[in-house]
């Protein structure tokens, strides 16, 4: 795999299906011409095991940071440089954010930023699933990190309650939502609920759902670059172009425009690289 990308999604046992989006692996070899990862934000928290090459985060004003074994990305605001001079393989969980609340919310900080302290719980897990990614076998160690994650899930003792029914009707309104609904359907005053989500989840109910719907559009542009960006803003909401795209780019670093060229660049190239795999489960796999 020279210059190439391995990538497969797995879908979550049933009893996770509340709490996890999926699990994923990926292989990809970095290289002096694609030598850096962007993470922009989105409504996920991904917790990251990667037994490659490790990452080096960047940092404005400061030398590379190197990036442990075990990494957790959660809700932040403004992307994330990654850099690499090899290939990392990549383990990875992606919750959704009211899912990850008793596995990996942090006391002081739920779910905010970018974690690369998680403690030995996951230090110990990575050194399990290690033989596995070394002997090639990626669904053996899939299922060693779903199995942890559905014996830590059991012995969980936070309720979450009413923070997951509103972070849940928050994704599935695309982030679009008012606060005085969303506490309506969930019995409680608006400052009751925002107190409590960012107790939680450490952000607040308005700031999940601008992820949300941030997300939601950067993977209409990723997929279809070409589409009106005049029709998306009325779609999600914005009052105005302007705020559109002032919202866009504080969270992608980028205006609407410019990241659809990226992206029209970017299906360029992997049309151009026969060496660039995605590996999907197959159908029958889904469950």
């Amino acid at each position: 795999m020279i210059g190439g990308v391995k990538y497969r999604e797995y879908p979550p046992h049933a009893s996770l299906q509340n709490h996890v989006k999926c699990f994923w692996i990926m292989e990809r070899e970095y290289t002096a011409e694609f030598p850096a990862e962007e993470v922009t934000p989105d409504a996920f928290i991904e917790l990251i095991l990667n037994f490659g090459t490790p990452y080096r985060l960047r940092e404005d004003g400061a030398p590379d940071r190197v990036m442990p074994r075990a990494i957790m990305v959660g809700l932040h605001k403004t992307p994330l440089v990654f850099r690499c001079d090899g290939t990392v393989k990549l383990i990875s969980t992606r919750f959704f954010a009211w899912g990850a609340v008793p596995l990996l919310a942090d006391p002081t900080h739920g779910l905010r930023n970018l974690r690369t302290t998680l403690g030995r719980e996951w230090t110990d897990l990575a050194a399990k699933v290690e033989p596995a990614v070394r002997a090639d076998d990626y669904d053996a160690a899939v299922s060693i990190v779903q199995d942890h994650i559905i014996e830590k899930l059991l012995t969980a003792t936070v309720d979450l309650g009413r923070i997951q029914a509103a972070a849940q009707m928050l994704h599935l309104r695309k982030g679009q939502f008012r606060l005085e609904e969303l506490a309506d359907l969930c019995n409680v005053s608006g400052r009751q609920l925002q107190r409590q989500f960012q107790s939680a989840v450490g952000v607040s109910p308005k700031a999940l759902a601008r992820a949300i719907r941030f997300e939601e559009i950067r993977k209409r542009l990723m997929f279809d670059p070409d589409q009106s960006l005049t029709a998306i803003a009325h779609e999600f909401g914005y009052t105005d172009q302007a705020h559109f795209i002032h919202d866009f780019k504080e969270l992608a670093g980028r205006t609407p425009g410019e990241f659809a060229r990226e992206m029209r660049e970017i299906q360029d190239i992997l049309h151009d690289h026969s060496n660039v795999v995605f590996l999907q489960v197959p159908p029958a796999d889904r469950r």
